[in-house]
């Protein structure tokens, strides 16, 4: 049977700390929701408000102000008694594991089930079973001083879960963990929330296991972000973010929602991160820095498209050793993507490769160099083009953005002209890195 509603939902939730002239709002204004089976990661520099967050949401704070529903009960006005029930009904796992050092690991994962009403061997039966979920069974008679710290975060993941919560909350769980034992950790969490349709709502600064996600949010000085506004102040952060989190077209569908303005600061920013951001990404898996590189790439090219006024925006790369422009993005009908390839000395684009020059064509069909099999192979219609060049370093085309059909007019103008210049400006450092880093990388497997 489908859940109702969300397992947490947030309205208006402000926090302060201390009294008086020391009195510190912490949290201002904090909307969200996690669904049932939904595993929410949330980012975000120390002493923002994160783990405030979710010691509300946990019950193991009272709020001061908003409505905090959780498990379908309101926590802001309820008794301690009322929260302690909520509390019941959620798994915590933190930084640490918070393991006791006497009890053996079967008995620190049957603190788990206290209040639960189950008779002696209910519970240790699953007690082992929940072990044997995160492969710890078979050291349920073991102490914790006797296990690494991986396996002292899977017993504390097995403690958390032992009870079957409907929302599991997980605080830096990675944090104190090497690389392997980390991604194993999250593994489990993943895992094992989904098969339980848990919600989970996992605070961390691991940029390695952000993929887990169903969705990731951002929070800065108490406030949760939106995309847009976050990407501006952390370029590098929300593009690593989001090149690992599962919903590949969120950056482009964001991209697209930004003002002039946000686009500009946005663009500048990861201009001038580009060697950086890609270095990153590479230390990356591969499907990671291959799936911010496209949802760049897309992003950009059809967000300028707009901002100048166009139905259709297409990015050409140059092909030196075949001779061709190829398309990496080219708008058709219902937004799908086509593959074009022309030699690299024709069309319209070509010219403005071959002669470093932009081609503004008012009429493409009295022009000589307009490539008509395209309009007949695609049915579409061109009245107008307008085609720059990106150049390199050293100052040399590599690539082409052309758009087509100004839309409302009959030809692209003077200011749409000098607008996709200063865009491409930026675009350009950014492919120049793209190509370099991965020619490198095709040398490196060679």
């Amino acid at each position: 049977m489908p859940d109702a509603g969300p397992l947490v939902a947030l309205q208006h939730v402000n926090h302060w700390f201390g009294a008086g002239t020391l009195r510190r709002q912490i949290l201002f204004d904090v909307s969200t929701e996690v669904e049932a089976g939904e595993i929410v990661i949330l980012t975000g520099p120390s002493g923002s408000g994160k783990t405030t967050l979710l010691s509300l949401i946990g019950g193991l704070r009272s709020p001061q102000e908003g409505s905090i529903r959780v498990l379908d009960h309101e926590l802001c006005g309820a008794s301690e008694a009322a929260r302690t029930r909520v509390r019941q009904g959620i798994g915590y796992i933190f930084q640490h594991h918070n393991l006791l050092d006497a009890l053996t690991v079967a008995e620190n994962v049957q603190i788990g089930l206290r209040g639960a009403g189950l008779s002696t061997d209910e519970a240790g039966r699953r007690t082992l079973e929940t072990l044997a979920g995160v492969g710890m069974d078979s050291h349920a008679a073991r102490h914790p001083d006797r296990l690494s710290g991986g396996q002292k975060q899977r017993v504390a993941i097995a403690r958390a879960l032992v009870g079957r919560p409907r929302i599991v909350l997980a605080d830096e769980p990675t944090a104190s963990l090497d690389k392997k034992s980390g991604r194993d950790v999250v593994d489990l969490i993943h895992d094992l929330a989904k098969r339980q349709r848990c919600a989970v709502l996992l605070v961390t600064h691991d940029n390695r296991i952000l993929d887990i996600a169903d969705r990731i949010i951002h929070m800065e000085e108490g406030r949760l972000s939106a995309f847009a506004a976050a990407a501006v102040a952390d370029a590098r952060q929300l593009l690593t973010t989001l090149a690992r989190s599962s919903r590949r077209g969120e950056l482009t569908q964001a991209v697209s929602e930004m003002s002039p303005t946000d686009f500009g600061a946005f663009l500048g920013r990861v201009t001038a991160e580009a060697d950086e951001l890609l270095q990153a990404m590479t230390a990356s898996t591969d499907d990671a820095f291959q799936s911010l590189i496209e949802q760049m790439i897309e992003a950009f090219t059809l967000k300028v498209g707009r901002l100048v006024g166009a139905e259709r925006a297409t990015l050409y790369l140059a092909d030196e050793a075949r001779g061709e422009l190829w398309s990496k993005v080219a708008q058709a009908d219902g937004g799908r993507a086509v593959d074009i390839r022309i030699p690299m000395d024709s069309g319209i684009a070509g010219h403005a490769l071959q002669t470093n020059a932009a081609v503004n064509v008012p009429d493409p069909y009295s022009h000589p160099l307009f490539n008509r099999a395209i309009d007949q192979m695609t049915g579409y219609r061109t009245r107008s083009i307008l085609a720059v060049p990106l150049i390199d370093h050293e100052r040399r085309p590599f690539a082409v953005v052309q758009l087509l059909n100004k839309v409302g007019e009959a030809a692209f103008g003077t200011d749409d002209e000098r607008m996709l210049r200063e865009f491409a400006g930026s675009f350009a450092v950014i492919l120049e890195s793209w190509n370099r880093m991965t020619a490198e990388r095709r040398t490196d497997a060679a």
